[in-house]
């Protein structure tokens, strides 16, 4: 049976793993959630430059026209509409364009070289900022633990996971728990140890809505818990019937997104909080036999918050000049990164992405 709201956090927080956490979300503590949308989501028909010949060239069947303008020839998608209030007050900005050099179309190794950063290295750009700087994170996801959230060897910043609609997980047998325990105390990685014994407490809760909406409802719950947040949304790996598949996605997203800003909004959080939505990589310009696209390279990535300053960054990526057939990119992903490094979490960018990069500037 599932445990009710509060007796979940109750229990999470009489951890002992949880003990030193504070019970109170910190007035001026800034916190970074970010949402994958898996799959890789279709920037074009996301970001649509609508008056563009060589967009309905490309996509006789998948051009929108209905859009919501934001910019000369450009508009958003019309399940976004939850969203325009943010775009129109500024507090919603849009990277055009951002990739990688020579993308790689594979979902998994794509999201990895997003999540690591590309670096040769067995944790994620997020859990090591949050190893540097002594942060606790937190997923709130029905999968595994995210690569972004891999902690390096030797770190005691150790995710905190949470399942947002799964039951509680059935205790381990004793000699089943004993045997692990042993095993990761005698393991040469140390790291290894801590990592289990916080993860071992992953339980499930249930939040009513649907699976994002869920998801931003439970961060709220645990906000206390933790400086860096990460969810994921999926859906978006549309290579036919993309027109239905994408709006629903896209209305999940932007009815979650509007909701959870306007709770920031309430409880006074907005200004502390920087959401940024990626994807692992868009789609190909030219739609394929079954109304839908595979997979490509560049696409926008969306950045919302009380000090964000709004509006669009770079140009959007030229329809007619492709590399291989897909979107080529303006903006390295880990610009992105860099800035939100340097300038939202006061951490040096260059240890955690391993060289320097240029920066984006999209605060107010």
């Amino acid at each position: 049976m599932t445990t009710t709201r509060r007796q979940f956090l109750t229990g999470v927080l009489a951890l002992g793993a949880f003990a030193a956490l504070p019970q109170v979300a910190r007035a001026g503590q800034k916190r970074l959630v970010m949402i994958h949308l898996f799959g890789g989501n279709d920037g074009l028909n996301t970001v649509i430059p609508y008056s563009d010949a060589a967009y309905k060239k490309a996509r006789p069947s998948l051009a929108l026209q209905e859009v919501l303008p934001i910019a000369a020839g450009l508009g958003l998608h019309p399940a976004l509409k939850p969203l325009l209030p943010l775009w129109q007050r500024g507090s919603m900005a849009i990277v055009q364009g951002v990739g990688y050099p020579e993308p790689n179309r594979s979902h998994f190794i794509s999201t990895d070289i997003w999540q690591s950063a590309g670096a040769h290295t067995p944790d994620g750009w997020l859990g090591r900022v949050a190893a540097s700087q002594g942060w606790d994170t937190v997923q709130v996801d029905d999968g595994s633990l995210c690569r972004a959230l891999w902690t390096p060897p030797g770190s005691h910043s150790v995710p905190i996971c949470v399942q947002h609609d799964q039951p509680a997980p059935a205790p381990r047998p004793a000699w089943m728990q004993s045997a692990l325990d042993q095993l990761y105390a005698c393991s040469d990685q140390s790291h290894l140890g801590a990592t289990f014994a916080k993860l071992k407490n992953c339980q499930g809760e249930h939040w009513e809505g649907p699976p994002l909406s869920a998801s931003l409802r439970a961060m709220l719950d645990l906000w206390p818990a933790g400086r860096i947040f990460h969810t994921s949304l999926g859906g978006f790996d549309t290579h036919g019937d993309q027109g239905p598949r994408q709006s629903a996605g896209l209305g999940q997203l932007a009815v979650a997104l509007a909701e959870f800003y306007g709770e920031l909004q309430r409880r006074a959080w907005d200004k502390e909080t920087l959401i940024v939505v990626y994807s692992e990589f868009g789609r190909r310009v030219q739609e394929n036999a079954s109304q839908g696209t595979d997979h490509g390279g560049a696409a926008p990535l969306f950045l919302l918050g009380g000090k964000v300053k709004g509006g669009l960054y770079g140009e959007h990526p030229s329809l007619t000049n492709l590399v291989d057939g897909d979107l080529a990119h303006g903006h390295d992903f880990r610009e992105v990164y860099a800035t939100i490094l340097e300038d939202w979490l006061g951490a040096e960018s260059r240890i955690v992405l391993g060289r320097e990069f240029g920066k984006i500037a999209w605060w107010a």
